[in-house]
């Protein structure tokens, strides 16, 4: 069996749930994630130096992450590496540190200001139980951005 949650339940779980990582101090946020190594211990190292939790997702904008950060952490099993795209609450959860690069806050930013103050949820609904037909996007012009 398979179920999803409405559009609205699932970006307020992921506001929710960036609100409460960011009270608890578990979100962490750098420039980017160059690093000047490929050892796993310097990662281990980072991380222990940071006071970042033993259990870390590591979210970029991209989804090509750069090589020294990949092959150090591909050995690690409990530090992650995630693309916007497939940030969600789940895994939130399951990580106890949240370490974002500047660019992916900018993005994550701007995804959830659209989905917030977004107008066309009836067209939404109907999409998904009648399937796709062509669709324009009905933004408001003239709701400012807060």
């Amino acid at each position: 069996n398979y179920y999803m949650l409405s559009y609205h339940l699932r970006v307020y779980g992921l506001t929710h749930t960036l609100t409460m990582k960011f009270i608890q101090d578990d979100i962490h946020i750098v420039k980017d994630l160059e690093i000047p190594t490929d050892d796993p211990q310097y990662v281990l190292d980072l991380i222990e130096s940071r006071g970042w939790g033993m259990s870390t997702l590591i979210v970029d904008n991209s989804d090509i992450f750069p090589t020294n950060i990949t092959a150090a952490t591909d050995d690690i099993r409990h530090v992650n590496l995630m693309p916007v795209y497939g940030l969600n609450v789940k895994s939130m959860l399951k990580h106890e540190t949240l370490v974002l690069t500047e660019s992916a806050v900018d993005q994550i930013t701007k995804k959830i200001i659209f989905a917030l103050n977004r107008t066309d949820v009836e067209d939404r609904k109907r999409l998904n139980s009648q399937g796709p037909t062509e669709q324009k996007l009905k933004l408001e012009q003239h709701r400012p951005l807060v």
